[in-house]
């Protein structure tokens, strides 16, 4: 019986790891559809060096829309939320459904909706993608709430179908602090 123990133990041990939860794949299969960060990057660096002309409009509450254009953009600033609907974290991808959808125009559209029941930054997200996975548009909402802050904003990114450069982008939003009113808020750009 001595002789049959570790036999058992490598048998036992063989059933435990075959019980146990796989690993994610390492490779291509395991990336998001889109790195939005490292696109993003890229495009702080290029806008950094180019400083493109802007159109620029902000509309807060019942205060009329003030326009201006300018070259000096803080693009770190100025793409901060768009940074922070990028789901291409494995750990982010247990909250949400993912759907692809190809377009009549052979663009693809990737949807992500988050879960019921979780409370992640990204509500919703869609980009639109050329078949050769460049990016044409960013659709996405974002909410943050606690005990003493609530804030919620739809962003959208537009790239130039030519380049996949940004060419616009808006924000739209509301904010409150437990002991102020709200705010809401519109910000529109053109490239």
């Amino acid at each position: 019986m001595a002789r049959h123990i570790p036999i058992i133990l490598i048998g036992l041990l063989l059933a435990t790891t075959a019980c146990e939860r796989p690993a994610p794949p390492t490779s291509a299969e395991a990336e998001a559809t889109y790195n939005l960060t490292a696109y993003l990057q890229q495009q702080k660096q290029r806008l950094e060096a180019q400083k493109p002309m802007v159109l620029k409009s902000v509309t807060t509450e019942n205060k009329p829309t003030e326009t201006i254009q300018t070259d000096k953009i803080d693009w770190e600033d100025e793409l901060a939320a768009f940074e922070q609907a990028d789901l291409n974290r494995p750990a982010l991808q247990e909250y949400y459904t993912k759907q692809e959808t190809v377009l009549e125009n052979g663009n693809v559209a990737v949807e992500y909706r988050k879960i019921e029941d979780t409370e992640p930054v990204v509500q919703y997200l869609r980009l639109t993608l050329t078949p050769t996975k460049q990016l044409q548009q960013l659709d996405a909402v974002l909410q943050d709430k606690n005990p003493l802050f609530f804030s919620r904003r739809t962003i959208q990114l537009q790239a130039d179908p030519a380049t996949g450069n940004i060419s616009g982008y808006n924000v739209q939003g509301v904010q409150k602090l437990i002991f102020s009113d709200s705010l809401h808020y519109a910000v529109d750009a053109n490239l």
